[in-house]
């Protein structure tokens, strides 16, 4: 079993290394000139691909990192050697920052900063969640979805109520690209080996999550994931980190 307090620590150190990339970006914003949105939005071009990149490689290697201890943890046999996952490719990162640059034709081109800040945190931590993600599947074992931190959003919720189901990339949502597009910016979710019921970490309660998620559905009345996660705001509040109260 993996336990929570090792979960919590490669929370806390990707989290760390997410702290590292925005206050990068930040200074980096920072220092154009945004009154040259041309000028501002090249270098922008040039600058988030490479910080992607580079923070992604090292997110991968913690994760393949963490893999490992997690396979140990869990009691696993035989001798296994997690290999690493390739960032996001440049040309998504790319279409991303000349999308967002629209800010910078505005009054407040400064704006950029927080979208990008958020988009720029998903590209540097998805190398490390398909890594573990593709060790488990060289593995041929399952993995899940787990909630880490004080609370999680309604859309990360309704797919960890998914229970350890992700055994293929197409299983996980995966797009086509490679890279499953079931995570956000600044999503605290983690990937957790699923070899044998033993493995499920402490405290993972996914037939409460699942619970949850079909008292979500019959009240959205639809099977489409945007309106379980508006019904899961609505239906628990508390429980979610952006619960909405109608009363």
């Amino acid at each position: 079993m993996v336990e929570r307090a090792q979960l919590e620590s490669y929370r806390l150190a990707t989290s760390e290394l997410s702290r590292i990339v925005k206050e990068l970006l930040a200074e980096f914003v920072a220092s154009l000139n945004l009154d040259r949105p041309e000028q501002a939005r090249d270098a922008l071009l040039e600058f988030v691909p490479v910080l992607a990149a580079q923070y992604g490689d090292v997110a991968a290697s913690m994760a393949a990192e963490f893999y490992e201890d997690m396979r140990a943890a869990q009691g696993a046999v035989g001798a296994f050697s997690a290999a690493t996952v390739e960032g996001i490719p440049v040309g998504a990162v790319e279409a991303k920052v000349r999308y967002l640059a629209g800010h910078l034709w505005t009054p407040e081109p400064a704006s950029i900063l927080s979208p990008l800040m958020v988009a720029t945190d998903k590209y540097v931590k998805q190398p490390g969640r398909s890594t573990m993600a593709a060790n488990a599947r060289r593995e041929n074992v399952r993995y899940a979805r787990v909630p880490t931190g004080a609370t999680t959003c309604s859309f990360c919720l309704v797919l960890a109520s998914r229970d350890a189901v992700y055994a293929t990339a197409k299983s996980a949502g995966d797009s086509g690209s490679g890279y499953g597009d079931d995570y956000h910016g600044d999503c605290d979710c983690q990937v957790v080996r699923i070899a044998k019921p033993s493995d499920y970490p402490e405290s993972y309660l996914p037939d409460d999550y699942y619970a949850k998620y079909q008292a979500a559905r019959d009240a959205a009345g639809s099977g489409n994931i945007k309106d379980i996660a508006a019904a899961m705001r609505r239906e628990f509040p508390d429980l979610v980190r952006d619960g909405v109260h109608t009363h």
